[in-house]
C-alpha cells in the first residue's frame, strides 16, 4: 500500500491497492496469501498515517519469508526497516511499525510532528538515486 498526502495529510489519497493477485492459472493458496497480505498492510498503513501523516509510506508485507518492510519512498526508495513477524500479534507489529517510521523519521533528521509540511521534503539534498541524505541515513561501513 502506497499512500500518497492528502490536503489533510490523513491517507485519503490512497493510489490504489498494488496487491492485487494476478494469477493466469486460479491458485486459491496464493490468492488467499495475498488477500492476507493486503489486509495487513492496510492496517500497518492506517496506523503509520495517524501516528505520521503527510508522508508516503510504504508496506511491505512477505508471508513467505515473515518479514514486514516499513519504508517511506518521499526519502529512500531502496532503504526501508525489516520486522520479523513470526510469533507477533497485530497490535505489537503495528506499535513497532510505527516506532519504525519515527527511526527513519530520525535517520533522515525529518520532523515527527503531526503538522508536518511535507513540502519541506523536496527541498532536502539527494543522491544520485534521489535519496535523502541525512546526518544519519548513510548505512555504516563493515568492517573485516
Amino acid at each position: 500500500m502506497i499512500i500518497i498526502p492528502g490536503r489533510r495529510g490523513d491517507g485519503a489519497n490512497v493510489t490504489g491497492d498494488h496487491n492485487t493477485p494476478y494469477i493466469e492459472i486460479v491458485d486459491a493458496g496464493h490468492i488467499t496469501r495475498a488477500k492476507e497480505q493486503l489486509r495487513i498492510a492496510n492496517m500497518i498503513g492506517a496506523a503509520l498515517v495517524k501516528a505520521y501523516n503527510n508522508r508516503q509510506w510504504k508496506v511491505i508485507v512477505d508471508m513467505e519469508n515473515e518479514m514486514l518492510i516499513i519504508g517511506c519512498d518521499s526519502v529512500s526508495n531502496n532503504k526501508g526497516y525489516h520486522i520479523h513477524m513470526k510469533g507477533h500479534t497485530m497490535r505489537y507489529l503495528r506499535q513497532r511499525a510505527v516506532v519504525a517510521a519515527g527511526e527513519i523519521l530520525e535517520r533522515h533528521a525529518l520532523s515527527r510532528a503531526k503538522n508536518f509540511d511535507a513540502d519541506i521534503i523536496e527541498t532536502l539534498p539527494r543522491d544520485l538515486r534521489d535519496n535523502v541524505i541525512g546526518p544519519d541515513s548513510a548505512p555504516e561501513p563493515i568492517n573485516g
